[in-house]
C-alpha cells in the first residue's frame, strides 16, 4: 500500500486552556508540546502517512504556505491545533483545495466538536487514516474565511484585548477577566445591517454569525445550525445594555436562547453592514480589525476527512 503524503502543521501554542488548576504546577510548555508532537507523528506514521512536519510560530505565514501546496506533492493537510490554527489553514486551503485532517489539541475545538472528531490523539489519527471526505460550508467575512463563527462588536473587542500571555496563564477564564474590565466603560454602538440583501434594516448591539452549532466551547448557541445546510445562523443582541447582555449569557449557559426576548435569530446567506459603519470583527476567535463588514456563505467549499 502506497503511503499518503501529508503535511502536518503543529501549533505548540495551542491548548492554552489545558491548565485546569492555576495553582498547580504543570510540566513545562516545551516538554508538553514535544511529547504531543512525538505521539502524533508516531501515530500517523503507524497509519502509513509520509509526513512533512512544520512547527508553527509567529514568523510563519501559515495561510500562504498552505495556499502554495499542490495535489501532486500532498494528499492531505493535517492540523494539530485549535480553532485558531485551523482558521489560518483553511484560508490557504480555499486556494490549494486539499483535504483537511484535524487533531484537536486546542482549548475549545469547536469545529472538531461539531464534526465528532475525537479529542483523543490516537483516535483522531485513526479517523484521519480511515475516515471519508466530507464537504462542509465555510463563511467569508470580507477577505477572511471561517469554519465555525464570526463576531461583530463586543466579543471581537474582548478577543482583541486578551493577550496570549494571559491566556497561557489563566486559560479561558482570561476572556471573562478582560470582559469585566471592558464592560465597565464599553460603549454599545448600534450595528445596522441587512440580511440576504433585503430592504429591512436590523439594528443590533452585538452580532454573532454561526456556521457551527457551538459557541465559546460546548455552549449550544444555534441547534438548527449545520456545517452542510447552506445557511448561517445570525444572532442579534437587540439592546445595548448590561442587563440585556447578562440575559443573553444566562440563556446561553442554560441552552434556552430560543426563549430569550433580547435576541433575534435569523438564518441567511449574506450579511451587510451599512457602508458608513466600522465595527470590531473576529473570525473563529481570531481578531481581524475594525472594518466595514460583508459576510457570506460558501457552500461545500472545504473538504474534511472525518
Amino acid at each position: 500500500m502506497s503511503k499518503k503524503k501529508a503535511v502536518l502543521l503543529f501549533n505548540p501554542q495551542a491548548g492554552y486552556g489545558r491548565k485546569k488548576n492555576i495553582f498547580k504546577k504543570n510540566i513545562s510548555h516545551q516538554s508538553h508540546y514535544e511529547s504531543l508532537l512525538k505521539m502524533i507523528k508516531a501515530e500517523l506514521i503507524a497509519h502509513n502517512f509520509e509526513l512533512t512536519t512544520l512547527i508553527l510560530d509567529k514568523s510563519i505565514n501559515t495561510t500562504d504556505i498552505v495556499a502554495k501546496l499542490t495535489p501532486t506533492k500532498t494528499d492531505i493537510v493535517i492540523a494539530a491545533g485549535g480553532d485558531g490554527t485551523i482558521n489560518k489553514i483553511i484560508n490557504g486551503l480555499v486556494i490549494s483545495k486539499l483535504p483537511l485532517g484535524i487533531i484537536p489539541i486546542g482549548s475549545v475545538n469547536i469545529l472538531a466538536l461539531d464534526l465528532n472528531i475525537a479529542l483523543n490523539i490516537k483516535q483522531a489519527c485513526q479517523q484521519i487514516a480511515t475516515g471519508s471526505p466530507k464537504k462542509i460550508d465555510i463563511g467569508k467575512a470580507n477577505n477572511h474565511y471561517f469554519s465555525s463563527m464570526a463576531g461583530i462588536g463586543l466579543d471581537a473587542k474582548i478577543i482583541k484585548h486578551t493577550p496570549l500571555t494571559l491566556k497561557k496563564k489563566f486559560g479561558l477564564s482570561s476572556f471573562a477577566y478582560i470582559a469585566l474590565k471592558i464592560l465597565s466603560t464599553y460603549k454599545y454602538n448600534p450595528i445596522h445591517l441587512s440580511i440576504d440583501n433585503k430592504k429591512t434594516i436590523h439594528t443590533a448591539y452585538s452580532v454573532i454569525i454561526n456556521n457551527s452549532k457551538y459557541y465559546g466551547g460546548k455552549f449550544l448557541i444555534s441547534p438548527k445550525s449545520s456545517l452542510t445546510d447552506g445557511k448561517l445562523e445570525i444572532i442579534l443582541l437587540k439592546k445595548g445594555n448590561l442587563r440585556s447582555l447578562f440575559q443573553f449569557l444566562k440563556h446561553l449557559i442554560y441552552g434556552t436562547l430560543n426563549t430569550c426576548n433580547d435576541i433575534t435569530m435569523i438564518q441567511g446567506n449574506t450579511l451587510n453592514i451599512n457602508n458608513n459603519e466600522k465595527h470590531h470583527l473576529h473570525v473563529d476567535a481570531e481578531y481581524i480589525g475594525k472594518e466595514t463588514i460583508t459576510i457570506s456563505l460558501l457552500p461545500k467549499k472545504l473538504t474534511i476527512i472525518c
